[in-house]
């Protein structure tokens, strides 16, 4: 065989020096053609040929050692594909997924009614509009940017003569991780055969990616504009998705031709643009195997896995410490450092890594370092606390009534919350047969104005008693507080039993607080 390997080699214009076998490779030491990339591409493909005629499988490989040329032909098992439509399910698969967490985002835009169902992660998925409404404005334009992520991976590698297949998609149901899908990648079943194939490969699927996302991006914020989706006062404690400087820069130059009228949720379609920058800085950084890993290796050789590994030690600092002064912590870069680490932080070199890379691929391998800087989301989930909040203490809950007597407590009700903002708290107690209830302000206490009661002018503007309505309304400001008694009088002799009385609580948020006092009387002896 070597012999064959060799003089097949010659035929193709190579002079070889010497030649030997490790037990592993042929090995050839040749002189330096003037020619060095073009000629070994000629040698890879047709090796490619004659193997895709039957004949071994072999991949050459070219390294200096010292002021010697060697080329090393590396024989490999003939990979015997089998065609199945794999690609194909996992695509309808993550169409489902992506669509499923696309109805979650759209139930909560919308504010549909699903969303007071028990088990609204599974109601979403037999409500026919909010399905189809996840389709249209989550799962589409976001299968959209990562099938132009993959397909220009596919088309360059088809375009140095790889072998490599469609783009495998990964589904994830939402309930595992809020954007239905893990993304998706290109299995190229040969080894990269220069510079130059291994830049085009890893820059081109950002880049593609990219193109489509900016506009998905801009419809979103059109959609966001014309459908003006008010934000909720108060939402509870939630969850804000991170920013990046394009991000940023993308909304200020959308805010230039179309000025925003008001402070609107979020159209879906403007988080799978999100999803989409999200994930091109995703595999844009340079470690391991990732697009940015490639293109590491294609700009700086051997000194891109001293890269990967900084890349790993900053994402952990970042998911403990985020980055001071600028980003809180987020624990999932962590998670992702861990990843990274299991796959591989060196990366492997391309069979021939001595021509140069010319000037406009460098150009573009620091265009895709520029691109990562500015697409990069130090913390891409922010969680954030309520900024409204009650707090209601009573000195006691449970009574004992008897007919003619009067049974009451204190009650004090607090703004917590940190808005600076009113807060109008609505009081109403539930009727009780044969109960009369009574509820009575004692005084209010408001935060650096005093203390006032009925008989200061300023009462009125912190109660309200709305007759029509038989509630109680208070204004509260962060830290203010009112002094209430709430009395319960039989007005014939009580039942036997245990009876309930709830007072409720509702903010201007649409939050409820609820209060239970208990009566309780026992059959006499």
């Amino acid at each position: 065989m070597s012999n064959t390997t060799k003089r097949f080699i010659e035929k193709l214009g190579w002079k070889i020096t010497n030649d030997s076998w490790d037990g592993n490779a042929h090995i050839f030491n040749v002189e330096e053609p003037d020619n060095l990339e073009e000629k070994f591409e000629d040698l890879r493909l047709a090796f490619k040929k004659v193997s895709d005629m039957g004949t071994e499988r072999v991949f050459p490989m070219l390294r200096r050692a010292g002021d010697e040329l060697v080329l090393v032909v590396i024989p490999q098992p003939s990979f015997d594909y089998v065609q199945n439509k794999t690609n194909l399910y996992l695509l309808f698969a993550t169409i489902f997924s992506t669509t499923w967490a696309g109805a979650l985002w759209w139930a909560s835009y919308a504010d549909s009614s699903v969303l007071d169902s028990s088990y609204v992660w599974l109601r979403v998925l037999i409500t026919p509009d909010v399905l189809l409404m996840g389709f249209l404005t989550y799962s589409l334009p976001l299968m959209a940017i990562l099938g132009a992520h993959e397909m220009g991976h596919y088309y360059y590698a088809r375009k140095h003569n790889l072998d490599a297949s469609l783009p495998f998609f990964l589904p994830m149901p939402p309930i595992l991780f809020i954007l239905g899908t893990m993304g998706a990648f290109i299995s190229i079943r040969e080894p990269i055969p220069n510079r130059k194939a291994l830049l085009d490969v890893g820059a081109s699927g950002p880049i593609a990616g990219l193109f489509v996302a900016i506009p998905v991006t801009l419809l979103g914020f059109w959609l966001t504009e014309k459908s003006a989706v008010p934000v909720p006062i108060d939402s509870g404690s939630s969850m804000y998705l991170g920013s990046s400087f394009f991000w940023e820069f993308l909304y200020i130059q959308f805010s230039t031709f179309l000025t925003p009228s008001g402070d609107y949720l979020s159209h879906p379609v403007v988080l799978a643009g999100w999803a989409g920058f999200f994930v091109t800085a995703l595999n844009l950084m340079p470690a391991g195997q990732l697009d940015g890993g490639h293109i590491a290796r294609a700009v700086l050789g051997p000194k891109a896995n001293g890269i990967s590994l900084t890349v790993i030690v900053l994402l952990v600092f970042m998911a403990f410490y985020g980055i001071p002064g600028f980003a809180p912590p987020y624990l999932g870069w962590a998670v992702y450092a861990v990843l990274i680490f299991f796959l591989g932080t060196s990366h492997p070199p391309p069979s021939e890594e001595l021509s140069s890379l010319g000037n406009s691929r460098m150009a573009v391998g620091i265009a895709t370092g520029l691109i990562l800087i500015l697409t990069f989301i130090p913390s891409p989930l922010v969680f954030g606390e309520s900024q409204f909040d009650l707090d209601i203490v009573e000195d006691q809950n449970n009574f004992n009534p008897i007919f003619g007597e009067s049974n009451s407590t204190y009650i004090v009700i607090t703004n917590t919350g940190k808005s600076d903002g009113w807060d109008n708290l609505t009081l109403n107690v539930e009727n009780l047969d044969n109960y009369t209830i009574k509820l009575e302000v004692n005084y209010v206490n408001v935060s650096s104005l005093g203390q006032f009661n009925s008989s200061f002018e300023e009462f009125s503007d912190y109660v309200y008693w709305d007759a029509s309505e038989d509630n109680l309304t208070l204004n509260l400001t962060s830290g203010s507080y009112a002094n209430l008694t709430i009395e319960f009088i039989p007005t014939e002799d009580p039942v036997i039993g245990k009876q309930s009385v709830d007072l409720t609580v509702k903010s201007r948020t649409e939050r409820v607080y609820t209060r239970t006092f208990v009566l309780v009387t026992e059959e006499d002896n």
